[in-house]
C-alpha cells in the first residue's frame, strides 16, 4: 500500500484523538448500529475496551506497511475475533468501519472525502486479513 495513504491515515488518527470523546462517540454509534453487536458488548468494561481500541486501531493503521509489530497484534485480532472466540462474524466489520469513519470525520478537522476514501482503503486491508481468519 502507498506509505503516503498510510501516513495519512495516521495523521488523521492523531488529528482526531483530540477529541477526548472520540472513543464514546465509537462505541455509541457501534454498539447502536446492530443488535448483535450491542449483545457483543453487554458486560465489557467500555473504559478497558477503549484503550485496547486505541491501541488497537494504531496497529491496523500500520498493518498495511507490513510492519512485523503490527502483524503480530493483527494476528491476536484475528484469532481473538474468529469463530471459536468472539465469533465476530464477517459482516459486521462494516458496521465497525462505518463508525469508526463517522466519528473521525467529526474528529479530525482537516477531514475530507478523498481522506475517508484512505481511511476505508487501509482498514479494508486490515479487516480483510481479520476475516480471512473467521
Amino acid at each position: 500500500m502507498d506509505e503516503s495513504v498510510v501516513n495519512a491515515v495516521k495523521q488523521s488518527y492523531g488529528r482526531s484523538l483530540g477529541n477526548h470523546e472520540l472513543m464514546d462517540e465509537f462505541y455509541k454509534r457501534l454498539i447502536g448500529s446492530h443488535p448483535d453487536i450491542a449483545k457483543m458488548f453487554a458486560g465489557i468494561d467500555m473504559k478497558k475496551q477503549q484503550v485496547v481500541l486505541k491501541q488497537s486501531l494504531s496497529m491496523a493503521i500500520l498493518f498495511p506497511r507490513d510492519n512485523l509489530i503490527a502483524k503480530h497484534a493483527m494476528d491476536r485480532v484475528r484469532k481473538t475475533h474468529a469463530r471459536d472466540q468472539l465469533n465476530v462474524r464477517p459482516e459486521l466489520y462494516e458496521y465497525w468501519l462505518s463508525a469508526l469513519v463517522g466519528v473521525v470525520a467529526e474528529s479530525d478537522p482537516e477531514f475530507t472525502p478523498e481522506l475517508e476514501r484512505q481511511w476505508r482503503d487501509v482498514l479494508a486491508h486490515t479487516i480483510s486479513f481479520i476475516k480471512e481468519g473467521y
